[in-house]
């Protein structure tokens, strides 16, 4: 992986290594990118309402209602209804979809496994903490850029 000067981490070149490799999931689940991301989301954080899935993923309620049909309809996610009223309602993911990706995740992991195994114990606990830490990073820039992206499109 490229390093810049000085020798900083290139976020810009793992982002996009990792956007590849879901990119790849993807298409081999045979869904596009966007309901992919929703089918992790479903996966990390399990039955969300529609609003939550908006407020994590960042997209219109259209667009979410959209994602929704289409991940129902290739049998990766299911509405449930809460209550009476018939507009309340959750979103879970199959639990064959869990597998189906854990499954085609099994690649990577067996990789990373082998990685760690160059490492002592210490230096994964301080590798791991900085990769939470930039995690932490990444998370509040995307949440800065949804918060800006309708005001100032470039």
């Amino acid at each position: 992986m490229p390093h810049s000067e000085g020798g900083t981490f290139e976020f810009r070149e793992f982002t996009l290594q990792v956007v590849r490799h879901q990119q790849a999931i993807a298409d081999r689940l045979g869904i596009n990118l966007t309901d992919f991301k929703c089918l992790g989301i479903l996966h990390r954080r399990g039955a969300l309402t529609p609003k939550e899935l908006i407020e994590e993923m960042g997209v219109s309620p259209a667009a979410m209602t959209t994602i929704v049909d289409r991940l129902e309809q290739s049998g990766f996610a299911k509405r449930k209804r809460e209550g009476s009223d018939r507009r309340s309602f959750t979103v879970h993911a199959r639990e064959e979809s869990h597998k189906q990706v854990t499954k085609l995740y099994r690649s990577l992991q067996a990789a990373a496994n082998r990685l760690n195994a160059d490492y002592s114990e210490q230096e994964l606990r301080l590798i791991f903490g900085y990769l939470q830490k930039a995690s932490n990073v990444l998370n509040v820039a995307t949440s800065e850029l949804l918060r800006s992206s309708s005001c100032n499109k470039v």
